[in-house]
This record gives structure tokens, C-alpha cells and sequence, in this order.
């Protein structure tokens, strides 16, 4: 795993990235320093200029290096890869963006969804394999000790529901140390 303190604070910014892209269909797994993302977007004839976009600054940001492929659009596939690096400057972006505004946080966003995917695998101490996104399933598989995998499914609503717990735990941390909520 990337220099991180575990899956929930790796995952968000790329959470946050496929937001920006406006992503909700994908594939991500591990891959040599970083990630390898796959958009999964149904019927896709061409890149968006949101698209094109944001490949050349990620082709930019990595000096010119061709660390991510673009398989041709006639395909309908879109795939990179994220860097450490990538991931630092989307969790500095969004974690200016949600000081910069107190609005409620959207539980259903795909950086959210991801946060909570990384505190289970935080939890259980497993090593990812992959995410897959699907309209309302998002499947994890990990690796637990001794090479045993496991793979669980889980439905939007689910999702929600352990992320309202984490959320109502992270208060009561706040509130208990002093924090306002």
C-alpha cells in the first residue's frame, strides 16, 4: 500500500477525482505506486472535453510520462493510472473544498462510497484487490492473511447505512474531545 494511514484516507481523493469526472461506473485495483481505474461507462463513442481535460493535466502532472492509457474511445473504455502524487493533490483539493463550504456531505457520492469501502478494509486488516462499481452494487474484494480472499457486495442503501454509523462515531469523537460537531 501507498505511504498512507489506511484504505479510508487512500480511497476518498479517488473518490473526489471520479467525482470530478462525473465517474460512477468502475473497476480499480491496485497497481505498481498507486491505482489502476478503469470507467466502466456504458456506450461511451468519444471522450468529453471533461475528459480530454483532465487526462492531459494528469499527463502533465506526470512530467510527461505516459502513466496512464487511454484504449480507443470506439472501445468505450477509459482507463489510468493514479500516482501518490494524484492522490495528495485531489485529498489537499477536497480538503479545501470542504472547509471552504458546510454543506451536508452527499453519503451517496462515489468518494464517500470509497471512504467507507477503505474503513471496512481498515477494519478487517485486508489488503485490496479491487472496487467495482455498478449502478447501485459496489463489489470488494481483499485479501485477508495467509492468502484467504474475500469478496462481499453491497447495496447503496447498506452503504449509507455504515456510513451514517462512521459519521455518528466521528461526532461523538469530536463532541468527546472538545470539537464542535
Amino acid at each position: 500500500m501507498l505511504n498512507y494511514p489506511g484504505y479510508a484516507a487512500l480511497l476518498r481523493p479517488i473518490g473526489q477525482m471520479l467525482e470530478r469526472l462525473r465517474i460512477d461506473s468502475f473497476v480499480m485495483r491496485p497497481g505498481w505506486e498507486g491505482f489502476v481505474v478503469r470507467d466502466k461507462t456504458r456506450n461511451r463513442a468519444q471522450l468529453t472535453p471533461r475528459e480530454r481535460a483532465f487526462l492531459a493535466e494528469l499527463h502533465s502532472n506526470h512530467g510527461g510520462m505516459a502513466q496512464y492509457n487511454v484504449l480507443p474511445p470506439a472501445v468505450g473504455i477509459l482507463e489510468w493510472h493514479v500516482t501518490e502524487g494524484d492522490i495528495e493533490r485531489y485529498e489537499r483539493e477536497g480538503r479545501d473544498q470542504r472547509r471552504a463550504g458546510r454543506n451536508t456531505p452527499d453519503a451517496h457520492s462515489v468518494s464517500h462510497v470509497l471512504r467507507v469501502l477503505g474503513s471496512i478494509l481498515d477494519q478487517k486488516g485486508g489488503r485490496l484487490v479491487s472496487v467495482s462499481k455498478d449502478e447501485q452494487i459496489v463489489a470488494l474484494e481483499y485479501d485477508l492473511t495467509r492468502g484467504r480472499m474475500a469478496a462481499e457486495r453491497f447495496d447503496m442503501p447498506a452503504l449509507y447505512d455504515l456510513w451514517v454509523r462512521m459519521y455518528l462515531k466521528r461526532t461523538a469523537r469530536n463532541v468527546d474531545a472538545g470539537y464542535s460537531a
